[in-house]
Parts: structure tokens; sequence; C-alpha cells
């Protein structure tokens, strides 16, 4: 990142010396009242510019003032109680304005950071904010770029027109961007979204992330509020990949959307886009590297294609590349095409990445598959078929039933009927597979659960960041351990660890399984595979009971909870299965 925004006070003297010495850009503002624009308010507010202007002039990382946010200050509670930005006080900020610029000539000023129907009365920025779900960011950029001309109104009050501002975002993230806000979850992969389309909207100079550390009424940061990380997941779906990939001035936005749907042995046409911000060659020729890999309905990593592209370097280029034609697997899989791109000497200046869930409607119950010489027989069950669960403290189900959680300590019980045309003996080996996680008990999810906090900055109250219908908070270095044991007709198979209740944008099919209105559903969480062998004893007993009952405990020794995933929720493309290997 090469510039911040210091949002609404006076920044230490110390911090700016730092920016000075770092090169990091510096948008400073004005702090702003909650009240109305009084005389007093505004003699006030004069006094904080005067004084900011005085003490730090000479900081060369500051580039620009911002008089005001969103209005803050500037609203005048009419007869009716509504709020308004009378003309006055637009007039009123345009002397600002040029109080503003006659005390620092040097620098650009924008009167007002503005969103919520606010605008620009007179600015060298035509900045505003926005925070949306992913999914919405293309069609906004759109509209705004369309809309940001000379002479155009768009975004100016009272009849004012554009000039030749720079147009650029202000504000933007997702904590506001549904309904009630998010609380606590998974950033990463609405920010790849984000990124992605700014970077494919060149005629946007700018956008500016809210924000660097999460605070108390947001949960938006790279970081949690003590500075502890935030696990994103890059690097395990791209090897290397970090935050810095989305920030390199050397960019390829690949796919539509960070996961799309298609369909198995389909030839997916990915469109790409070259976003370099820069005019520093790192050499005549650029090779951009593509993978495909994934999991496959096994939950096993495999490796399907390869191929590579040419890129030809040119400054400060913003423009769509010849899209590549990738071959799809031929079954069920969540397939991620990674993206390197490398200089001549095979130095890597950029990762990237998209994905495809691929594969159509539940898989088929008793399937029979080709593996390796021999023959699998699959069968499996939807997490929604519970047969019988108890749990200490609560059993509910989230993504319209294709997730079973349960909290504290119990157990799910799940039925498979074993095939009328198969033998115990005939079957050589046998294993239980599904994806589990431990499951933590949110505020929200709690039968007891207080109200959420409505206004953060004005009220008093809890703050817990689970409480939010929408949070699930993502992956951090505090895990929420349990532990699993799994029997078969009666016989114990083992225990497993289930060593987090994660969330992160390796939590593709949950993030994919999201219904687009305006909010979230345990978005980003996945678990751990799990694999089970079954004893020669439990397949004799699932053979003459004609069922295998397969049950799922959690001790009252570490009451973590569990869930349970299936093939379109969670990180691999599975249900809870038994995996039958044939003789030939």
């Amino acid at each position: 990142m090469n510039a911040i925004r210091t949002h609404v006070k006076v920044e230490p003297p110390r911090k700016l010396y730092w920016a000075d010495r770092l090169g990091v850009l510096v948008m400073s503002d004005v702090p702003n009242s909650w009240g109305e624009p009084d005389a007093a308010m505004r003699q006030e507010w004069e006094t904080a510019l005067r004084g900011m202007l005085r003490r730090d002039f000479n900081h060369p990382a500051i580039f620009s003032w911002v008089l005001f946010n969103e209005q803050w200050g500037l609203l005048t509670k009419g007869s009716d109680g509504k709020k308004s930005y009378l003309p006055e006080t637009q007039a009123w900020v345009e002397t600002r304005y040029d109080l503003a610029k006659s005390l620092d000539p040097t620098r650009l000023v924008e009167d007002n950071s503005p969103c919520c129907g606010g605008g620009h009365v007179k600015s060298d920025l035509n900045s505003w904010h926005m925070y949306l779900p992913g999914w919405k960011w293309k069609a906004e950029l759109d509209a705004a770029e369309a809309r940001t001309a000379p002479g155009s109104s768009w975004n100016y009050l009272g009849g004012r027109k554009q000039r030749g501002e720079p147009m650029l975002n202000s504000e933007c993230g997702n904590v506001w961007g549904y309904e009630g806000s998010t609380g606590d979850v998974d950033w990463s992969f609405d920010y790849h979204a984000m990124i992605d389309a700014f970077r494919r909207h060149p005629r946007t100079a700018g956008w500016l992330y809210t924000e660097h550390h999460d605070v108390i009424n947001e949960w938006n940061g790279y970081v949690r509020a003590d500075r502890s990380e935030k696990e994103t997941g890059l690097g395990e779906l791209v090897p290397g990949m970090t935050l810095a990939d989305w920030h390199a001035p050397l960019y390829v936005a690949l796919g539509a959307y960070p996961t799309v749907a298609a369909r198995p042995a389909e030839t997916v046409s990915v469109p790409l886009w070259a976003s370099f911000l820069t005019g520093v060659s790192p050499g005549p020729e650029l090779w951009l590297r593509l993978e495909l890999v994934g999991h496959d309905g096994l939950g096993r990593f495999r490796e399907w294609w390869r191929g590579e592209r040419r890129v030809a370097f040119e400054p400060w280029l913003s423009r769509a590349l010849e899209p590549v034609a990738v071959p799809m697997p031929d079954a069920r899989t969540v397939a991620v095409l990674r993206a390197r791109l490398e200089d001549a000497a095979g130095r890597v200046l950029h990762r990237n990445f998209t994905s495809f869930v691929v594969g159509e409607g539940a898989s088929p119950r008793d399937e029979t598959l080709a593996a390796d010489g021999g023959k699998l027989r699959l069968l499996r069950v939807a997490p929604a078929r519970v047969s019988d669960a108890r749990w200490s403290e609560r059993h509910w189900t989230a993504m319209d039933g294709r997730k079973q959680n349960g909290a504290g300590a119990g157990f799910f019980e799940y039925r498979l009927a074993w095939p009328k045309d198969l033998r115990a003996e005939d079957v050589l080996g046998a294993s239980f597979i599904a994806e589990l996680g431990a499951k933590q008990l949110f505020g929200k999810d709690r039968t007891d659960k207080g109200r959420v906090q409505g206004d953060f900055m004005l009220g008093a109250g809890t703050h817990d960041p689970g409480l939010n219908p929408n949070a699930y908070p993502m992956t951090d270095g505090v895990r929420h351990p349990s532990a699993v044991r799994i029997l078969a007709n009666g016989i114990a198979l083992g225990s497993f660890d289930l060593p987090d209740d994660p969330a992160d944008h390796r939590g593709l099919l949950s993030w994919h399984a999201q219904k687009r209105d305006g909010k979230l559903d345990e978005a980003g969480s996945y678990g751990t595979l799990v694999t089970a062998t079954l004893p020669a004893q439990a397949l004799r007993a699932a053979a003459a009971a004609g069922e295998i009952r397969v049950r799922l405990e959690v001790d009252e020794a570490l009451p973590g909870g569990l869930a349970v995933y299936g093939e379109d929720t969670g990180r691999y493309p599975v249900d809870p299965s038994v995996v039958l290997t044939l003789r030939r």
C-alpha cells in the first residue's frame, strides 16, 4: 500500500515524520463534529484547520486536506426532525475550501468526503464512499466511471458541476455492505473481488480501504484491534501468495469473480486484465504461468492443467488481455486457477487466482467409480439427513440445511443403506470420509443472545464480534479446538482432532453458497477432511443390519462442538461418505 487516510483526528507529529521517511502518502482529515453547524462548531473547526496547516505544512507525506467527512457537523435538523445539508451551509463550506487553499495552495483540498446521499460543492477530488459485497463492485464502478466527466452533476450538490477533478473512492470495504454490518467475518474473499474490480477500472484514480485494523464497531481490518494477524489462507491456495500480491504494481485479474460455477469437462474462457500501475519496466518480456489445481469429490488434491502466456510490458497499462481457455475436470471438484506473473529470469512479480465449483446438482447417493485399475463404491449422505442428534448446548443448521452444527458435547448419527447387491466379502477395504469442524457457539447463535448493539459510536454495551447475525469470526491465532469420535454400527473407528472452527478464503464452497441478499450465513467457514478406516467387523455388521450407522460424537471432556459440511459447503466437495474398495 502506498497511502493512508488519517481519519478525523490530528495525527502525532512522530507518525507523520515516519510517513515522510517511508514515503507513505497521507490524506489528512480535520476533526469533525457530530452536532449542527452553529457558530461554536464553525469556530472550533476553523481553529483545528488553521492549527493543523500551520503545524504540519512541512510534512511532505501529506498530499491532501479533507475538511469534512460524510457531512458530519454539516447537517441541520428541521422542524420535521429530519437532517439536511442546507444551501447556506454548502455555501459556507465553499468558503472554507477557499480558505484552506489560501493557507496552503500546494496541496489538494477536499471539501467533504461524501457518502449516504452527500456530495461535493467545491473540491480538488471527486471522491465517494462505498461499502459493498464483492459481487456488487463491478456494477458500481461501471456506473461511477460512466457518470464522471467535466460538466456532469453526479456527486455534486446544488446544481454544481464537475470540472476536471480525478474520481476516486476514499472509503471502501464490506463491513457496512451487509444488512446491519458484518461483525467479525472473513474479509479476504470480498476484498479479492473488490481489488480485482478496481484494477479493471482505470478511470478510478484510487481506492482507500477501511481499515488497517479492527476497531470497536468495525471488524474490517487487515489485522485485529490488538494487531494480531488474521489468517486469509492465501498461501495455501497459491504458494507464496500474501496480501502484497493484491497491492502489487504489476497485477493480473483473472475470471469474473473469485469463484464461479462450471460444468464437468467444460472449457471455460477465463477473462484476463493487466493493470500495471508503474512506469518502471521489469524487463521487456513477462510470462503469466497458469495451473489448475484443487480437490476432487473424494477430497484428494489434484493437478489438472498447466499453461502459460507471454505478456508484453507497457508502462501504465490497464486493459483486457486475450482470454485463456481452461479445460475443467470431468467430475465434481473445487478447482483453483493459480497465476504467477514472472519476469524473464523467473522472478515472481505477482500472484493471483480465481476458482471454479465444478458440478451440478447433488451427487448420486450410491455410485460406482473406476479408480487405479479397480472400482470404488461411494455411499453418500447429505448433512441434513441426520437420523438422530443430541447436543448439550444447541443443534442448528446453516446455509439452508447444507451444514449441520452442534455446540458443546453430543452427537450426530447418519444411516446409509447397505447396497442389496453387495456382499461384505466382496469389499477389500472401506473408509468413512467427511469434512468436519469444531463448532464454537457465537453470540448470534445463542438462544439467550442479547440485542445487537445498533449505534456503536454513541451507545454503550456489548461489542461481541460474533453477536452480529452476519458474523463468523475469521481465522486467527486463538483456536477453538474439538475432537470427534467416529463409530460405525457401534464399533469405534477412532478419535480425530478438529483443531479449529475457521473461516477464511479457503472456505470457497461456503462463500459460493452465499445468497446475494445482503446477508451472510457462516461465509468462508470450513473444516478438516477426516478419514476413518472401517474394519472388516464393521462391514460384516453393516451387511447383516442392512445399513451403515455412523455416529459422530463429541465428548464432555472437550466440548468443542461439531460442524458437518456437505459437498457444496466448506472447503472440500465431499458429502459424508463411505468409500468401499471392491474386488475386481
